[in-house]
């Protein structure tokens, strides 16, 4: 049996595009308030991509952050993993755009899919390569422009959703230096598409007038089983990777930005102050498959993650879907 070799966070990066749409936007848009958006979900103000930017050109700019964050060129970047709901094109993959972008053309890629977990799966995935040997430097991007499938006159999730992109790129631990990967989990669940689906636009229910006119290509989401199955899911994620090394070695909990109401509900429940995980979500709204590197990199870049402590990055999300990926920093 081959030793797997120890993986580390060598760099981060993300980007946040320029406009802001806060919720007195939306108050003229639909039917809500400024007070009822940040009573249910935390969130004052979101961003919105311009039109000329896509999934690929955000995620390009955070791989580039990351990779400036590391000190390695593009050029030697191996392997290029991109978590997206929303890729610019059915195919080719978002990450054949992103390497265009960058300049990483000795690179393989391929993008994955699961949702607001998908950066953790990418993650995941990405660690096994290095892990193995297969590849020295892997590169996972998150990122999304989930403006393109928000159904704007539906005030239930037209709040919640926004635009970004965040990036880490892995190396072997003796290369980073830091963030070294102790465990890591993927799990999905099928039979929930009620939770949280776009119901046409694949195989299913290919595009068609009737789909387009029903706003079927937008995002459909059951609201209080989200609810429920994201706290539990929180609580048992948190639990289960602390397990075998014990609470006191937690420095920061980086939770998937979905409700600042359903963080603080699952933070209660493990007995743990507000201050033990990092949230933007006032800031930027739910932004699924980027949610997690945006929210790392902000914690990172603001000296938030304790040396020596682990940190415990959790996703959940339509599948339904959950995992962590737990480093020591």
């Amino acid at each position: 049996m081959v030793a797997l070799i120890p993986v580390g966070i060598a760099g981060s990066g993300s980007y946040m595009p320029e406009k802001v749409l806060s919720n007195e936007d939306l108050e003229r848009m639909v039917n809500t308030s400024d007070e009822w958006i940040r009573d249910r979900t935390g969130i004052s103000e979101r961003r919105i991509a311009a039109a000329d930017e896509d999934s690929g050109s955000m995620g390009a700019r955070a791989a580039e952050r990351a990779l400036a964050d590391a000190g390695v060129d593009a050029a030697d970047v191996d392997l290029l993993l991109c978590a997206t709901t929303t890729p610019d094109m059915p195919f080719p993959a978002t990450a054949c755009h992103i390497q265009e972008h960058i300049g990483a053309m000795s690179a393989g890629g391929f993008d994955i899919n699961s949702a607001c977990s998908g950066f953790v799966f990418a993650f995941n995935t990405a660690v096994q390569y290095v892990a193995t040997g297969a590849y020295r430097n892997v590169l996972v991007v998150g990122t999304e422009k989930l403006s393109t499938i928000t159904n704007w006159e539906d005030r239930d999730t037209c709040v919640i959703f926004g635009d970004g992109a965040g990036a880490m790129l892995l190396r072997p631990l003796d290369d980073a230096g830091r963030g070294e990967v102790v465990s890591t989990s993927m799990h999905i669940k099928g039979g929930n598409d009620d939770v949280l689906s776009v119901p046409a636009g694949g195989s299913r229910r290919p595009a068609s007038v009737e789909t387009v006119t029903a706003r079927e290509h937008t995002m459909r989401m059951g609201g209080s089983k989200v609810y429920r199955f994201a706290v539990s899911t929180f609580v048992r994620l948190v639990r289960d990777s602390l397990e075998e090394h014990g609470l006191d070695q937690l420095g920061m909990i980086v939770p998937h930005q979905v409700n600042q109401r359903i963080i603080e509900s699952a933070l209660e429940k493990l007995d743990l102050p507000r201050e033990a995980a990092w949230s933007i979500i006032d800031r930027v709204g739910n932004t699924a498959a980027a949610s997690i590197p945006m929210t790392f990199d902000d914690a990172y870049r603001n000296d938030a993650l304790p040396k020596g402590k682990l940190i415990c990055n959790i996703a959940f999300g339509a599948g339904l879907s959950w995992g962590h990926f737990l480093v020591r920093w």
